[in-house]
């Protein structure tokens, strides 16, 4: 079989194996016949039948800060049947600062292919959404060799991604090591590179996301292995992509004193950026209402929980921090006619919350805390109904599909609810996605372009919206019509039209149990998630930097106005744009911007200056 490269990609591979300061240790040969490898950035999902670019590269090359979690794929291509693959990593080595990061810190994972039978979307505008085999299981590289499935067939792709996880106390710089391939009998040493900027990512989450973890599915995908242990680990598991799920593990508790105590863990890790107040309902005169008095049960028990705790000494702890209300199993997607009932709702919720003040009359943080909590409302149809006050109810935290940004009207709604509300505490946005909108707009859908999903939290910063809603993760089931409400289940490893023929849509994650593992497994698409809102994290340095630079100085540096100019790049109005070249170079000149700005200020103004001429 002929060489799987060229003289001139020989050369090329050579020149930066050279620049990569690797040392002996870097292999600079190809020693695999017939087999074509080449890197591919974590913003895109590769087909299984795709052809290999024309440019492509070896090298695994990627960028962070410390205490992120990086990703980057590798692509494997034979020119025939490939038996046994295995894929393992050599440490990391940073030679200046003599720092090493462990290969223990690199998860390897297989993309497991799942075949698309119809379009998700009929008339995408940035992708074409074929029906085919796309990348999206990303199956733990020692249990796919357990079960016998690392083999590649005949000019087919297989994508090997890397989550490598860099420590928060790591030093900046450079660092070098090897991938290794075997193939069949052969072996093939692909160099990584790290580069670990002199920043450091923050422990808490600064935007609140809340993703429907549905308990009582897991059964559905997971089998008779589903446990209490189960709904915890599912919980920790979207937690730490920092994807919080809506509600607490419904098996932690039987009653209010114990759900508060059991809460406690969860607000104290930075990791977990919100959570959903438990609530009822009840009927009244025909509507389905708050249950008031367990409203008050709920908050008191919370209440109480963390008194006791800040008389035990933790003078820190705030439970109310963290909380909204987010009752969707009462008002999901209310239309124009449901605005009694959403003023009902937020007046009764509004009436619980002063029920309770008195409680914290000698803790005004608290106090402040709990009058914050949200009422959060994914509206649909927006009008002037839905506004209000404390007094005749109305939306607190506005939460509507993301198109909606995009339309000149809901804007200037939106713009006027933030400037003009009377609530006590304003009102702020959130934004939703469930099943639509589709392409162009940014959807968790297979076939749409991984990169939407990922630019979706730069336009998140840009719009100010503080919280993402996202309605299932583990939907192991099927809608065969949602006019006639025909439902049934679905074997989530051969059928991804969760939705009728929406794919993948309500599942960002596939049952371990297959794989022996007692954790979901992930996709492309929820890492793309936890990329996006690493990203987020950037942009929330850069404006709280841009903050003390100007006072500071006594400068009136807008940090909307600085970011813009990265922004424009990469997405229009919620439309992304998606060449993923464009997006790392943004993103790039954004983290070397920010490094500035944490450690030589003076050239970072000058950046700065440039920018804005």
């Amino acid at each position: 079989m002929k060489k799987i490269c060229s003289i001139v990609f020989c050369s090329m591979f050579l020149l930066l194996l050279a620049s990569c300061g690797s040392g002996e240790e870097a292999k600079t040969e190809i020693t695999v016949e017939g087999v074509k490898f080449w890197s591919i950035e974590n913003t895109q999902n590769i087909m299984r039948d795709d052809a290999a670019p024309e440019d492509a590269t070896m090298e695994l090359k990627l960028d962070c800060i410390k205490g992120e979690t990086e990703s980057i794929q590798l692509m494997i291509k034979p020119e025939s049947d490939v038996s046994k693959y295995t894929v393992t990593v050599e440490d990391l080595k940073n030679k200046k600062a003599d720092a090493v990061i462990p290969s223990s810190e690199i998860e390897i994972f297989a993309e497991r292919y799942i075949e698309t039978k119809n379009s998700s979307y009929t008339n995408p505008i940035t992708t074409y959404m074929y029906p085919g085999w796309y990348p999206d299981a990303l199956i733990p590289i020692d249990r796919s060799e357990k079960r016998r499935e690392n083999n590649i067939k005949a000019d087919n792709n297989q994508g090997i991604w890397f989550n490598v996880n860099v420590p928060s106390d790591a030093a900046a710089g450079e660092y070098v090591g090897n991938v290794i391939v075997t193939i069949d009998d052969q072996v093939q040493k692909i160099p990584m590179t790290l580069k670990v900027y002199d920043l450091t990512m923050p422990n808490e989450i600064h935007a609140t996301s809340s993703f429907g973890v549905w308990y009582d599915y897991i059964s559905y995908g997971e089998g008779d292995k589903v446990n209490d242990k189960t709904y915890e680990n599912y919980y920790w598991f979207l937690a730490n992509k920092r994807a919080t799920p809506c509600e607490l593990p419904t098996s932690g508790y039987t009653n209010l004193t114990e759900y508060a105590d059991y809460l406690v863990d969860f607000v104290k890790n930075d990791i977990v950026s919100g959570y959903n107040l438990p609530y009822r309902s009840q009927r009244v005169n025909g509507v389905d209402l708050l249950d008031k008095q367990y409203q008050i049960d709920v908050l008191t028990a919370i209440i109480n929980k963390n008194i006791e705790l800040r008389k035990a000494g933790d003078a820190e702890i705030n439970l109310l921090d963290k909380a909204y209300l987010y009752a969707w199993k009462i008002t999901d997607e209310p239309q124009a006619s449901q605005a009694q009932q959403i003023k009902d709702c937020d007046r009764i919720f509004t009436e619980a919350k002063k029920a309770v003040e008195p409680i914290l009359a000698d803790y005004p943080d608290l106090l402040k805390s709990l009058q914050n909590i949200r009422h959060v409302v994914t509206v649909i149809e927006y009008d002037t109904v839905f506004a209000g006050d404390e007094t005749t109810g109305g939306v607190q935290t506005w939460c509507p599909q993301i198109n909606e940004f995009g339309i000149e009207d809901f804007k200037q709604i939106m713009q006027d609810r933030r400037a003009n509300s009377t609530r006590m505490n304003g009102e702020d946005f959130w934004w939703y996605n469930c099943i639509s909108p589709g392409n162009p707009y940014p959807t968790y859908q297979i076939d749409d372009n991984l990169i939407s999903s990922r630019i979706m939290r730069w336009m998140q910063h840009d719009f100010d919206v503080t919280g993402t809603l996202y309605w299932c993760v583990n939907f192991y089931y099927k809608c065969d019509d949602f006019e006639k409400g025909t439902y049934s289940v679905r074997d989530v490893w051969n059928d991804p039209a969760s939705f009728e023929t929406v794919n993948g849509d309500g599942q960002l994650v596939y049952p371990g149990s297959l794989y022996g593992l007692d954790t979901p497994i992930s996709t492309l698409r929820l890492e793309s998630i936890r990329e996006g809102n690493e990203d987020y994290e950037y942009l929330w340095m850069f404006e709280q930097k841009i903050n003390e630079l100007n006072k500071k100085n006594n400068t009136t540096y807008n940090s909307d106005e600085i970011l813009d100019c990265f922004y424009k790049q990469i997405f229009q109005g919620v439309i992304p744009k998606t060449d993923a070249a464009t997006f790392k170079t943004v993103r790039t000149d954004v983290l070397t911007l920010l490094e500035k700005l944490y450690n030589d200020e003076t050239e970072a103004i000058k950046d700065i200056d440039k920018l804005l001429q």
